[in-house]
């Protein structure tokens, strides 16, 4: 994946490893069909946040791996959350680099983030270990988000979760994009 944007949906793998020879994402809409009924637990949702919310969640990790979205290596999770407002928003950490006042007062070697296909800490524990997560919250209105539809069966349809998976994209990859694009020159210095 190109990280111009740090979220995409992959269309391509999904077709392609797709058990039912349409959507591996609509196979996992399908099985996760309970997290897409309404507050109450007894109708599927008609509320374009709560669809969009759990289409969000069935295509993250660890619903899905690989997940229907692929994201930055730095993007530790990025999950919906919900404030006593009932206002959605996603919730994204990041691996960032450990503050300079901090780094300034650690004695000795600490090691920091392993870099690869994503970002992780090392799990042994015979070496001090200091990183940081920075933890953005960005609000998602329901303004331009599909209308929930599903089928007779009360599963969601793919092509609206798709939508909605492809709508908070965009507005993630609006709001964090410069944020990434300043890890980017920071890399590269």
């Amino acid at each position: 994946m190109s990280f111009s944007r740090p979220f995409a949906p992959d269309d391509r793998y999904d077709f392609e490893h797709a058990s039912d020879f349409q959507s591996r994402y609509g196979a996992y809409l399908r099985q996760n069909a309970a997290q897409f009924v309404d507050v109450d637990g007894q109708q599927p949702t008609q509320s374009p946040l709560e669809f969009a919310a759990s289409a969000w969640r069935v295509a993250q990790s660890p619903v899905m791996s690989p997940a229907y979205v692929e994201s930055h290596p730095r993007v530790l999770s990025a999950v919906p959350t919900w404030d006593f407002d009932s206002r959605l928003a996603i919730t994204v950490e990041i691996a960032a680099s450990v503050p300079g006042e901090t780094t300034r007062v650690l004695r000795g070697y600490w090691r920091g983030w392993q870099t690869g296909s994503t970002w992780h800490v090392q799990e042994d524990n015979d070496v001090p270990t200091a990183t940081a997560v920075l933890l953005l919250r960005v609000p998602i209105e329901a303004d331009g988000l599909p209308t929930p539809s599903f089928s007779r069966l009360a599963e969601p349809s793919t092509d609206a979760a798709k939508a909605a998976v492809q709508t908070i994209c965009g507005r993630l990859n609006a709001a964090l994009s410069g944020v990434f694009a300043q890890f980017a020159r920071k890399e590269v210095a």
